[in-house]
């Protein structure tokens, strides 16, 4: 794991240049604390920070070249089929080092070996026989890579957006990326919040040759096509396979364990292959409750077992948000046990995220067997009332359900589910309502509703994949997680296990229970069988008396960065509603998180606030 950056211009880079690259990466320095390497040539130069997990040798530094030295590789995250590659396509590079194999295998497959990566990647190629920079990222975006433009025809990339901004001439957020922000409490999978800052879309690449975009391509074609019909066995199998190859470490590896299913799993894995793990369980100031099942789960499985606990102290805020890339009003609880997995000297732990979306385990999923009723309903124009006449955020998501105000389907279901605001409400907030349309902005069509498309739980768990675990979940476990030079892998985002699950019962879901019956193990059956719980923090209580209290202040002041983006009374409007309790905790940590985010990115950047622009993506322009 580590943080990647570099540069391609139309011209031989200049001194200028490389102090610009220099910044950017120093600004990466927590993602890779253990080394630094630089190469650069001609028109193209490339930064690397290191964390060291597999081969701690001078074998694993980078960049890694070829060779003959023509083709050069940063990279970041893990291969962990690095083996396998070797021996099916007879590499004779030395060293054990995942990375170390794709110079050569660049040069045996061209842009053809991304599909055949297992594990989380963002890479860049540079291949000096025909002069092209390719930069790609695993099929589920597990690991982030952002670029941008300078006014003389540079490129630059990394593998975060916060140190690009610098190099450009003024920040500036990108518009439909607050409005959607605000919707849903994050940004979409492939959005950056900046104008002028790019994301490589997840399962993609992009190819520079020389500072012109040349169109780009995908790593995987059939990620959800063609899934194959597993049995329990094949799931059991398949859930082995990927937690054998995500314990692929030099170093220990720790477990982040709650008293639920996935985590469960995956400590029942790693025991029946024979590896024991330091299961790491954050119980702040007693009130999560999960600590004494995680003990049980641990001793059960013959692992180690800490529970960390006490308050936050005075620099959470600081920490949280200046690791914080994108906005999110989610991720708090992944920077706690990142933060408590560094605090006990380890740097890799493994995660039960994605569990709810590939196994289809959220309480929605068991609503797709309403969606006849709701067409029905919405037919009959019952749901007029509830979608028009205010009321609880969870009374107007019933009635936009009701009124197929995104569809009714799976894709709809989502939509609505993971709705933190509708469309009125962010109109109050926005200098300049109206502006955009779409569901790409953040708006949810409001005209007559459309033809259904599916309704079984793959085209739900897609929905999920894309949008909440590839829009939140994964963006915020990669930056808070590497804000504590802690990496996290998440053995339940695997290519080949995620088709199986999704395989297993397409039209229901395989579900929890379900996937406990396929291991065979009756501790997971038992873990099944209970009720869902969460790592939930007390935000509420933090927002009003705890540590989050003074973010929340800070958002009210008249001179609050969050005012100069959006509309100042109804700031005050929203966190007055909350202290009175008639706004939910989320609408008002939306408010005041954006406040602490674009604070924190100030200070970094030493400028003044940033402006809100649209922004349009094109496909074949200069850079």
């Amino acid at each position: 794991m580590c943080g990647i950056s570099g540069l391609v211009g139309p011209n031989p880079i200049t001194d200028r240049h490389l102090r610009a690259l220099g910044v950017v990466d120093r600004r990466l320095c927590h993602r890779g604390p253990d080394d630094a390497g630089w190469w650069s040539a001609g028109p193209v130069a490339l930064g690397h920070r290191r964390l060291a997990i597999v081969d701690l040798s001078d074998s694993g530094r980078q960049p890694f070249r070829s060779a003959d030295g023509s083709v050069v590789v940063v990279f970041n995250g893990e291969i962990y089929n690095h083996e396998e590659l070797r021996r099916r396509h007879r590499l004779t590079v030395a060293g054990r080092c995942d990375g170390a194999i794709l110079p050569e295998l660049w040069q045996r497959l061209g842009t053809g070996m991304f599909a055949e990566l297992r594990g989380m990647f963002a890479i860049a190629v540079v291949d000096t026989t025909v002069d092209s920079v390719t930069l790609a990222r695993d099929p589920f975006g597990i690991k982030p890579l952002y670029y941008t433009g300078t006014p003389d025809g540079t490129m630059m990339f990394a593998s975060e957006p916060r140190p690009l901004v610098g190099v450009l001439a003024a920040p500036e957020l990108d518009r439909a990326a607050l409005r959607r922000y605000l919707a849903y409490g994050g940004l979409s999978r492939d959005q950056s919040p900046f104008a002028g800052v790019h994301s490589v879309p997840a399962n993609g690449w992009v190819r520079w040759d020389g500072a012109t975009r040349r169109t780009g391509g995908t790593v995987r074609d059939d990620l959800f096509d063609d899934l194959p019909r597993t049995s329990p066995a094949e799931l059991r199998d398949a859930f082995l396979t990927s937690v054998s190859g995500h314990l692929l470490s030099d170093v220990p590896v720790a477990l982040l364990l709650s008293s639920g299913l996935d985590s469960a799993s995956i400590a029942w894995a790693a025991s029946t292959l024979g590896a024991r793990l330091t299961c790491v369980t954050v119980d702040i100031d007693g009130t999560m409750g999960e600590g004494a099942g995680a003990r049980e789960i641990a001793r059960s499985f013959g692992h180690r077992h800490e529970i960390l606990s006490g308050l936050p102290d005075d620099d959470l805020a600081d920490h949280f948000f200046a690791s914080m890339q994108r906005p999110s009003i989610d991720g708090l609880n992944t920077f706690l046990v990142s933060r408590a997995i560094a605090g006990l000297g380890m740097k890799v732990a493994l995660s039960g995220v994605g569990g709810d979306e590939v196994l289809a385990g959220y309480p929605h999923f068991r609503a797709l067997r309403y969606l006849p009723l709701l067409r029905i309903a919405g037919a009959a124009r019952l749901p007029g009332a509830l979608v028009a006449g205010g009321g609880s955020n969870r009374r107007r998501k019933l009635g936009h359900l009701l009124r197929g105000t995104a569809g009714w389907d799976a894709a709809g279901l989502a939509e609505v589910v993971r709705r933190v605001r509708f469309d009125d409400e962010i109109d109050a907030l926005l200098p300049d309502p109206g502006r955009e349309t779409g569901r790409a902005a953040g708006r949810e069509t409001v005209g007559p509703p459309g033809p259904s498309g599916p309704s079984t739980a793959v085209a739900l768990s897609v929905n999920e994949i894309e949008g909440y675990l590839g829009g939140t979940l994964l963006p915020d476990c990669d930056a808070y997680s590497m804000g504590c030079s802690v990496e996290i892998r998440v053995p339940f985002v695997d290519v080949p296990f995620a088709r199986a699950a999704l395989g297993a019962d397409p039209r229901r879901g395989i579900g929890k229970r379900g996937f406990a019956a396929a291991t065979g193990d009756a501790t997971l059956k038992r873990i099944a069988e209970t009720r869902k719980r969460g790592f939930n923090l007390p935000m509420d209580r933090w927002m009003r008396d705890g540590p989050l209290a003074p973010v929340v202040r800070r958002a009210g002041q008249p001179d609050a960065p969050v005012t100069g983006v959006l509309r100042a009374e109804n700031v005050a409007a929203v966190l007055d509603g909350w202290r009175t309790g008639g706004v939910a905790w989320p609408r008002a940590w939306s408010v005041a998180c954006l406040d602490s985010w674009l604070r924190s990115l100030r200070s970094s950047l030493r400028t003044g606030r940033p402006q809100v622009v649209d922004h349009h993506v094109t496909t074949d322009a200069a850079v």
